[in-house]
């Protein structure tokens, strides 16, 4: 049996993938990854993905570039690690509730993914 593997976007690519947001990995070989987003199966070149063995039981924090596009989450948000939720962090917390499926995880400020794609 296949261990069951995650991955994350690591490269400025234009794909339908949320930034910082991890998915499981279908299918992997030595140059594609096949990830499952939102129960559709996306293919996705190896090298542009950050794959792990666990899932993450930690925020992932994006950050945007001064002057890029302003939304309401500022620029830091947190991606939740359960449901790919973001959220706001206006304030550097330690852990974070998601609004969206109510579960409580550490924020993971030591890995902060940037965004540079407008």
């Amino acid at each position: 049996m296949a261990p069951l593997l995650f991955a994350r976007l690591q490269a400025d690519v234009e794909l339908k993938l949320r930034r910082g947001a991890w998915y499981r990995v279908v299918e992997l070989d030595d140059l594609q990854a096949v990830l499952d987003v939102n129960r559709r199966r996306v293919s996705v070149l190896r090298a542009w993905l950050e794959i792990q063995q666990r899932p993450p039981q930690r925020w992932s924090v994006v950050s945007r570039p001064p002057g890029g596009r302003r939304t309401e989450l500022g620029t830091q948000y947190g991606v939740c690690p359960n449901c790919r939720a973001r959220a706001p962090l206006p304030k550097r917390p330690r852990t974070l509730e998601c609004h969206r499926c109510e579960r409580e995880f550490e924020v993971n400020w030591g890995e902060v993914t940037s965004v540079t794609r407008q």
